[in-house]
C-alpha cells in the first residue's frame, strides 16, 4: 500500500471519529439530579413552559425566567408520595397529547390564551377522569401539584424576597438597656 494513500485515509478516519459525536444527537439532559422520579429534559422544557404560564412575566420576571420549574421538579421528587410521583410524571406526557389533540401543535406552539384555555377547564374540574376521555386522568393532579408549587416556589424565589417583597432576614434594631425617665420617653421607644 502506498503511504500516501494510508495517510489520506487515515486522515479520513481520524475526522469521521471527531464529527461522530457531533453527528449523534443525544437527548436533553434534566438539569437537576432526581432521586425519585425520572423525567427527560424535554419534559423539564414542558414544565418549564407550563410554569411560565401560570405565572408569566411583566415588569418583573416570571415563573420559567427564575426557574421556578427546578424547585416543582424537587419538590415532587423530595415531599409527594410515590403515588403522586407518578401521576405528576404521567401528567407531563398527557399535556402534550392534550394539547396536540385540541389544537394540533405542541404546548410550546400554544398561544397564551389556547394554554388558559386547557388550564381553565383543569380549574373547573379537579377529579380525574373528567376531562374529554380516561387518558387525561392524570392532566389534573399535574396541574395542582404544579400550581401550588409554583406559587411557593415564585414568592420564596431569591428575585422576588430581595427586589419585590423586601424581605429583611433580621428585624429591625433591638436596645435592650434603654434608660426611661419619664411617660414620654416609654411613648418615644414604643413608637
Amino acid at each position: 500500500m502506498n503511504r500516501r494513500i494510508a495517510l489520506k485515509q487515515m486522515g479520513f478516519l481520524t475526522a469521521g471519529a471527531m464529527l461522530l459525536p457531533a453527528c449523534v444527537r443525544e437527548a436533553k439532559q434534566v438539569s437537576i439530579a432526581l432521586k425519585n422520579i425520572v423525567i427527560t429534559g424535554d419534559q423539564e422544557a414542558l414544565l418549564a413552559e407550563i410554569v411560565g404560564t401560570i405565572i408569566p412575566a411583566t415588569d418583573t420576571p416570571g415563573a420559567k425566567e427564575l426557574n421556578v420549574h427546578q424547585f416543582v421538579l424537587r419538590m415532587v421528587d423530595d415531599c409527594q408520595d410515590a403515588e403522586n410521583q407518578q401521576d405528576f410524571v404521567s401528567g407531563l406526557g398527557q399535556v402534550e397529547e392534550a394539547i396536540n389533540r385540541r389544537y394540533e401543535k405542541s404546548f410550546a406552539d400554544c398561544t397564551t390564551e389556547e394554554r388558559m384555555t386547557l388550564f381553565a377547564e383543569l380549574e373547573e374540574k379537579k377529579e380525574p377522569g373528567v376531562i374529554g376521555d380516561q387518558h387525561e386522568s392524570q392532566l389534573p393532579a399535574l396541574y395542582t401539584i404544579t400550581k401550588r408549587y409554583t406559587i411557593q416556589g415564585y414568592l420564596n424565589s431569591e428575585y422576588i424576597m430581595t427586589n419585590v417583597l423586601v424581605y429583611n432576614m433580621v428585624p429591625g434594631r433591638f436596645d435592650g438597656c434603654i434608660e426611661i425617665k419619664d411617660h414620654n420617653d416609654i411613648q418615644n421607644v414604643i413608637g
